[in-house]
């Protein structure tokens, strides 16, 4: 019992044992909110579907942005987007129907894969300091020689030699000492191991398959093309939209005629048809005055 008590206050096993949980503290707090910001962005992107990405994207480029794990990413992420408007045009049927772009084509396009941009490098690692999490296995496996020799030293100079009897004395608490310098290198080599099997195994299993859910969800909102294959669908619809303009221009006369006519029969010809009618009722009046030998000259 005295021995243990003189372990755990032993300066080394503090320092030891401090730096361990100091590491492990820093890593779960970090690690708890970086997998929060992941869960929390993947959450939001689940009511995304591919088919109407083009009308709400304002709304998907907010919640990347205001997410600290996808910010940065879909800064650069968004210069690669390539976006394709569905056209209408009129056929000869006069018939309104609807094309795309391309059949390969349907809304927001990608020239660059999407965990080129999304990825642990880019959503997760510029969250915490990884060169100081890093620091702490090589800070233990450093203390683990080092107070042992330390203990090892101070061990020796405990010892008097002077004479049998003090020799003797000295040699017990010799003996603790030495045990407590083995025991700092093994609690050195062991946080160390245990901290580096911690870290692993909460890397993948709280950031690196949040990771992953949330790329896998982009990948499914965006199509990937490249850029030659993106200019080819915008020469078809070019030549989609000059020859439905040619089809149109080609229909106004035949429309304007048909229009005019349609004009003419339906407000021009109700007067028409009353002006005869007048002229024909003066003409029968002039007759029958000049059946009668009435003067005519009175009406001109």
């Amino acid at each position: 019992m005295e021995f243990l008590m003189k372990l755990i206050k032993d300066p080394p096993v503090i320092i030891i044992v401090t730096t361990f949980w100091s590491g492990l503290g820093y890593m779960l707090k970090r690690y708890i909110a970086i997998a929060k910001d992941l869960k929390k962005v993947y959450s939001d992107l689940e009511t995304f579907e591919k088919s109407n990405m083009s009308y709400r994207y304002e709304e998907f480029k907010q919640i990347l942005m205001s997410n600290p794990c996808t910010a940065r990413p879909f800064e650069q992420f968004k210069d690669a987007l390539l976006f394709s408007d569905t056209i209408a045009f009129q056929d000869t049927e006069d018939s309104v129907e609807f094309e795309n772009v391309s059949d390969r084509v349907s809304g927001i396009q990608s020239t660059v894969d999407i965990p080129y941009f999304f990825n642990e490098d880019s959503m997760i690692t510029p969250h915490y300091n990884k060169n100081f999490l890093n620091s702490f296995p090589e800070l233990l496996t450093g203390f683990g020689p080092f107070f042992t020799f330390l203990k090892i030293a101070e061990a020796f100079g405990k010892l008097d030699f002077s004479s049998p009897e003090a020799l003797t004395k000295t040699v017990a608490h010799f003996v603790g000492d030495m045990q407590i310098a083995a025991i700092c290198s093994v609690l050195a080599v062991g946080s160390c191991l245990t901290f580096t099997v911690i870290n692993k195994l909460m890397t993948s299993l709280m950031l690196s398959t949040a990771c992953e859910k949330v790329v896998e969800k982009l990948g499914s909102l965006f199509g990937i093309t490249t850029t030659e294959a993106f200019l080819v669908d915008l020469l078809k619809t070019s030549k989609i939209q000059n020859h439905d303009n040619g089809t149109i221009l080609k229909s106004i006369p035949k429309a304007f005629s048909t229009s005019i006519q349609k004009d003419l029969a339906n407000v021009i010809m109700p007067y028409l048809d009353s002006l005869i009618f007048g002229v024909n009722n003066l003409n029968d009046t002039m007759s029958k005055k000049s059946d009668n030998g009435d003067d005519l000259g009175g009406l001109f």
